[in-house]
């Protein structure tokens, strides 16, 4: 399971954390509140999955979809994932030209353009 946590909803960016395993029931329980985090509150957002333990294709795809919506406005998203397991699941998709993946949240803000 995993659970979707508001860092900070600043005037400029969101930070929203995702903690657990973003496998199928994960990305079950996650999408909604993240895009509602993310995608609803229409500003750049940095998606901290430092905490997640596991990411499946699954989670990967509901990134591509916030990121493809938040593109839709004219918003980026960037991914904080410092555990080397979900840095390189991240890395080997590709999606850099879409969702910059950094290790730090102060990269995040750089990648975003708000620090």
């Amino acid at each position: 399971m995993a659970e979707v946590i508001l860092v900070e909803a600043a005037d400029t960016f969101t930070h929203v954390a995702v903690r657990g395993k973003l496998d199928a029931v994960g990305v079950s329980a996650a999408d909604l509140p993240l895009t509602g985090q993310t995608v609803a509150r229409r500003k750049p957002a940095i998606i901290d999955l430092t905490e997640v333990g596991f990411l499946a294709s699954l989670g990967i795809g509901m990134l591509v979809t916030i990121a493809r919506a938040m593109r839709g406005h004219g918003l980026r998203i960037a991914v904080v994932a410092a555990s080397p397991v979900v840095h390189e699941t991240l890395e080997m998709t590709n999606l850099g030209p879409l969702v910059p993946v950094v290790a730090t949240r102060e990269a995040a803000l750089q990648a975003l353009g708000v620090a």
